[in-house]
């Protein structure tokens, strides 16, 4: 409780030291995530906003809705609370009219780049500047980060090792799905949480080509290239391990493919460091890839953030010149797909370094280790 308590004063007044850098009166935060990262507080709006307002110089505000104020209690940092009647309520008495009478008569006051848009639609009397401050903080993690990050994806590399150990040509893929509920169910127990989620299952080859699909549960893994994807969020951190693996004999095309991946995340690792843009991740693929005449099956970018959730900043693609920087946490996933043949993709958890990256996950990655049989 006590390293908690820390980490959430810290994070609060790094957003403060920032506030006070950028001129900002106050800022606004309202996705859920976000709000966890500040407070530590699990919630489901049920439409009904709750905001979290940051200042420069003073305690935070939460502004929540009545429902909420009997069994609201933070206990890590001092805060004002307010409260609205309901999504809607009568005149003077809405979620807007509070944001008004808290925040109007400020010069300058930001709010998260996430935030729907109602919440400047109503309140057109704040001078409202949008910004990007929580999603930048959230991109450089903290010891205590790393340690809850470095815990799951423990517990991730794990189930992947045992799912391939397991499944042979004809195993199904809700044997391979029980491990995860198994994983989840267990840490549901040690720590509830509204953010635990385990999903681990083989997308055998007939569904491997379309890495967003759901795979049937009576499936049965065979030939061609099968990819074991398990995603964890435990403890309110998350991590992700990914396997191409196959239980028949690889074709002559199969191995191709698997070895443009490979060399692909080879180049990947290579640039994976402090100074590099997170578009020069995805250059260097997408160029390799093109050399090799396969570009026209990249369906997605090769890596993005992961920390409280399995997708968040940085985005590892053209179109963000972000530099990258020690303490960020990435997926390392070029990956290639072929209708009617299956997708060739591993991926894992990286944490940048100071001089490099860090594997926090491990799995096999060798096509001598992943042919099953």
């Amino acid at each position: 409780m006590n390293n908690l308590k820390v980490e959430i004063k810290d994070r609060i007044g790094i957003l403060q030291n920032t506030l006070k850098q950028n001129d900002l009166d106050a800022y606004v935060i309202t996705d859920q995530e976000d709000i966890w990262y500040f407070t530590n507080i699990n919630y489901k709006p049920e439409q009904r906003p709750f905001l979290f307002v940051v200042y420069p110089d003073r305690r935070p505000l939460f502004i929540v809705p009545k429902l909420e104020v009997d069994h609201f209690t933070v206990p890590y940092f001092d805060y004002d609370l307010d409260n609205y009647f309901d999504v809607t309520s009568g005149n003077g008495k809405n979620w807007y009219d509070l944001v008004a009478k808290h925040l109007s008569k400020l010069v300058k006051v930001g709010v998260e780049s996430n935030s729907q848009l109602l919440m400047t639609h109503f309140t057109d009397n704040i001078k409202w500047k949008v910004g990007f401050l929580v999603q930048n903080q959230r991109m450089i993690k903290s010891t205590y980060e790393i340690d809850k990050l470095q815990y799951v994806s423990k517990i991730c590399s794990n189930v992947v090792n045992k799912t391939l150990s397991m499944t042979k040509t004809g195993t199904k893929v809700a044997d391979t799905y029980q491990l995860a509920m198994k994983v989840g169910a267990e840490e549901i127990v040690k720590h509830f949480s509204l953010e635990n989620r385990a999903i681990n299952a083989v997308w055998p080859a007939e569904y491997s080509f379309m890495p967003h699909s759901i795979p049937d549960m009576n499936a049965r893994v065979g030939a061609g290239p099968n990819i074991d994807i398990a995603l964890f969020v435990l403890q309110g951190y998350a991590a992700e391990c990914e396997r191409t693996f196959f239980t028949e004999t690889p074709t002559k095309e199969n191995m191709l493919h698997f070895n443009q991946m490979m060399y692909a995340r080879k180049l990947f690792l290579d640039k994976l460091k402090p100074g590099t843009k997170a578009s020069d991740i995805e250059k260097v693929v997408d160029d390799y890839f093109e050399d090799e005449g396969v570009e026209k099956n990249i369906l997605h970018r090769p890596g993005h953030g992961i920390g409280l959730n399995n997708h968040e900043w940085p985005t590892l693609s053209l179109g963000n010149d972000t530099v990258l920087k020690e303490n960020m946490v990435v997926s390392v996933e070029p990956a290639l797909y072929f209708k009617d043949q299956g997708g060739y993709r591993h991926s894992d958890t990286a944490l940048i370094t100071k001089n490099g990256y860090k594997l926090m996950t491990s799995a096999p990655t060798s096509i001598s280790e992943l042919v099953l049989k």
